[in-house]
Parts: C-alpha cells; structure tokens; sequence
C-alpha cells in the first residue's frame, strides 16, 4: 500500500520538475505553424521527388501561406538494386536507396540557413509473376520512402527553427 502511494506521489510531482528545466515542446512555440507554413519546396523531379514534394507540402500546410520567405532544395539521388533472387535467377526483392541532401534557403537574403544529407534505403517485392504487380509494388516503395525522407526533413526543419526560436528568447 505504502509502495502505490509512493508511486502516485512520483507520478504528480514528475510533470512539475520539468517546468524549471527549460524544456519547452515542439508544439507549444507560438508561430512555429505559421513559420514553417511559409517555406517553399524545390525538391529533385521523379516520381519519388513528387510524392516527397507532396507529403511536405500537406505537412508543412505551405499551401495556405501566400508569402514564402523560404526555400526548401532538395536533391534525391535514387538508385535500384535487386537484393532477393530466386531459383530461376530473377529477382524476388529490392531495394530504393535514395541520396537526399538539403539546403533551407532564406529567399530574401540567399543566405543558406542549414542543410544535411542522409540516405534513406526501403525495400519491396519484385513481383516476376505480374509486370502490374511489380509497377504496383515498385511504386509503393517509392511511396514509402517518400513518407520517410519527408517525416526525416520536417522532423530537421522543424527542429532547425524551433531551437532558433529557443536561442532567440534565451536572449
């Protein structure tokens, strides 16, 4: 009894000794949404560049905001390569390794105001089967790797503005 009571303290007291750390979320930074709704996106053409065009795009809500005092380049790299192969020497797995570099640029000045690479590897069923059905598969793999090269650029741009904004009122 004694041991729950304890634990239940714990609990309550837990959230109250964060409030002097300094630890500020993500989403409680006022115009952080407007901020990041002003970038604009010139991402490498390809398929994959379209779905990763998109998904920052809806992400980001950048469709609403008129004025973009930012630019977002991105360059994908993508290249294919069979990984799985079968008894009758065809292809049964694959992979989509994509390249992805990045520079946020303030329009205004040209001033590049950060920028990263990483690689970004998925992988999807080669289907010798049906020529439909490995299209359909392959570009499912694009699609996901689109998902997870724009969650990784949000995740980096949002980070990148959001520890500005931190620094900016530290000052």
């Amino acid at each position: 009894m004694i041991r729950k009571a304890v634990f239940a303290a714990c609990l309550l007291v837990a959230p109250l000794s964060l409030s002097g750390c300094g630890f500020t979320p993500v989403y409680a930074q006022k115009g952080l949404a407007a901020t990041l709704a002003g970038i604009d996106f010139n991402v490498t053409e390809s398929r994959t560049g379209y779905f990763v065009r998109q998904n920052l795009v809806s992400g980001f809500d950048s469709a609403a905001a008129a004025t973009k005092p930012y630019r977002l380049d991105v360059k994908l790299v993508e290249n294919r390569y069979d990984i799985g192969v079968g008894v009758n020497d065809t292809a049964t797995r694959s992979e989509i390794s994509n390249s992805v570099t990045y520079q946020l640029v303030d329009v205004q000045t040209r001033k590049v105001l950060t920028e990263g690479s990483f690689v970004d590897t998925t992988t999807y069923d080669a289907s010798n089967k049906s020529p439909y059905g490995s299209v359909i598969s392959q570009k499912d793999g694009q699609q996901r790797a689109a998902t997870s090269i724009s969650e990784r650029l949000r995740n980096d741009i949002t980070l990148y503005f959001h520890g500005k904004a931190t620094a900016a009122s530290a000052n």
